[in-house]
């Protein structure tokens, strides 16, 4: 239940972070504003690492290369936000957001990448897509 109710308030920080970082947008400039987002989340993810890390940073360079990409999506996640936010607003934003993670969650599941367990795609997986697809076209009117 903790798991769950962290990545409920991190669902929260996203929606904050979204329309936070569009109206710094208006002020800075579109990529500017994301860079701004990233150097500010860098920061105080390396004085989390100062003050309270445990792992062994330094093994960095043993990691496969392909590992390191993660940083690069949530800077076009972050971009992406930026740009569609004052288009559609934050609450489709976020829909569209949450159903391609899900469609990448299942896939990714599906066939166990990234040595994860398998976790075969069935019905109720689908009836879950249609639901939040159904529900991203209600919220999305124009």
């Amino acid at each position: 239940m903790l798991y769950i109710a962290l990545m409920v308030f991190g669902g929260c920080l996203v929606a904050l972070q979204s329309p936070i970082n569009a109206a710094l947008s208006r002020t800075v400039g579109i990529l500017e504003s994301s860079f701004v987002s990233f150097a500010g989340g860098t920061l105080f993810l390396g004085l989390a690492v100062l003050f309270f890390g445990r792992g062994q940073l330094l093994r960095l360079t043993e990691a496969p290369s392909w590992q390191w990409i993660g940083g690069v999506f949530g800077a076009i996640m972050v971009l992406n936000s930026v740009i569609a936010v004052p288009r559609i607003g934050v609450l489709t934003t976020a829909m569209a957001m949450i159903f391609g993670n899900l469609l990448m969650a299942a896939i990714i599941d599906n066939y166990g990448w990234f040595g994860l367990p398998v976790t075969p795609f069935g019905w109720r997986r689908l009836l879950g897509f249609v639901l939040v697809l159904a529900g991203l076209a209600l919220v999305f009117r124009r």
